[in-house]
């Protein structure tokens, strides 16, 4: 009886690794995320995302400060100073007070695909701890329809892989 009970444990075992590297679908084709994914924005590099399904607006890029001047806009990313065309400015109403953000567009890799010219607001955030916990991006609820995903929220990183971040630390070390 033990034996057959350690057989059926080893089988299950055996059949959820077999499965791993298959994303899983919903009945209606969607794949499931996570909560957070890693993507690669063309032009500033990979980083860890969460998507927001709350956030109806638009992905939105977050720095600590911008600087726009003659219809481009200016920040620092990871040490380097980055310039952009704004593209249009976005009122988005967030903890109980309207800011207007600039919008600028980026080509946002995700999941094997990209996404070309997607609209990025840039939201100033204090950048602490976004090594370890926080996100430098949000997508938006637009962005998963397009990338025909659901997010299953208890769950992080099932579509990518969070090693993929530290490879390029390496690479510069």
């Amino acid at each position: 009886m033990i034996k057959k009970f350690i057989e059926f444990v080893e089988t299950l075992s055996e059949s959820k690794h077999k499965n791993d590297d298959k994303p899983n679908k919903t009945d209606d084709g969607k794949k499931v995320s996570g909560l957070k994914e890693v993507i690669e924005v063309v032009g500033l590099g990979k980083m860890k995302a969460k998507l927001d399904s709350g956030n109806t607006a638009q992905c939105a890029l977050i720095v600590q400060n911008f600087e726009e001047k003659d219809g481009k806009v200016t920040f620092d990313f990871n040490g380097e100073k980055k310039e952009y065309e704004v593209v249009d400015h976005k009122n988005i109403w967030h903890h109980g007070k309207s800011t207007e953000r600039p919008v600028i567009e980026l080509d946002i890799k995700f999941h094997n695909t990209i996404y070309k010219s997607e609209k990025v607001n840039l939201k100033i955030s204090d950048l602490t701890g976004t090594k370890h916990y926080r996100c430098r991006m949000l997508l938006s609820k637009q962005f998963m329809s397009r990338a025909n995903i659901v997010i299953d929220p208890s769950k992080t990183f099932e579509l990518t892989d969070k090693k993929e971040l530290k490879k390029k630390k390496d690479k510069n070390a």
